[in-house]
């Protein structure tokens, strides 16, 4: 891995064109790790509190469908004299019961496909810093917006990843202490 050096900046500017980049790759990095694996994987929190990989990929897909284009289109068109509409987040858990993760996978994969290319025609980069108004947050950009949904991928794409890893936590024995993501909180 090339070395950033030390004027490398860890917090970088959001683009489009960067934003798309983990977009784009969301999909089938939950398809390549959640795939074939049993309910004994996807079914089971690491406590009664959080979320099972299952529900987060339900979570996910519901956003998916309901958050991110119609949050743009609103700010698009009516700016900060319309606040968002509240989000249930616990929404696609009831709303997917009784579906596969194979089918919830394709549903998520279908929607963000469809997502980005209406993405495409909505926004530029000019638009980024249009105002819009969050219900808690007040006045919000674009710009923030489409990052947040970057960093919700990444956030829990971690979720999962780390529910999986704390189910082998006690097996790992003594090389638990170099593996400190069975013990994050």
């Amino acid at each position: 891995m090339p070395d950033p050096g030390p004027e490398a900046d860890p917090d970088l500017p959001f683009t489009l064109e960067g934003g798309r980049e983990i977009l784009v790759a969301t999909p089938e990095a939950l398809r390549s790790r959640l795939q074939g694996l049993s309910d004994a994987w996807t079914s089971v929190a690491e406590s009664p509190e959080e979320w099972t990989p299952w529900q987060v990929l339900a979570h996910l897909t519901h956003i998916e469908e309901t958050d991110w284009i119609d949050r743009t289109q609103v700010i698009l068109r009516h700016g900060p004299d319309r606040p968002f509409d509240p989000v249930d987040r616990e929404a696609g858990f009831e709303r997917f019961a009784g579906l596969s993760l194979s089918e919830v996978l394709d549903r998520f994969a279908g929607a963000r496909e469809a997502n980005l290319r209406t993405l495409d025609t909505l926004v530029g980069p000019d638009d980024l810093d249009r105002p819009g108004r969050h219900p808690e947050f007040g006045l919000v950009t674009l710009g923030q917006l489409l990052a947040t949904w970057v960093v919700h991928d990444l956030n829990h794409t971690g979720q999962i990843v780390k529910t999986l890893a704390k189910r082998y936590a006690d097996a790992v024995g003594p090389w638990r202490a170099f593996l400190p993501i069975v013990d994050a909180p």
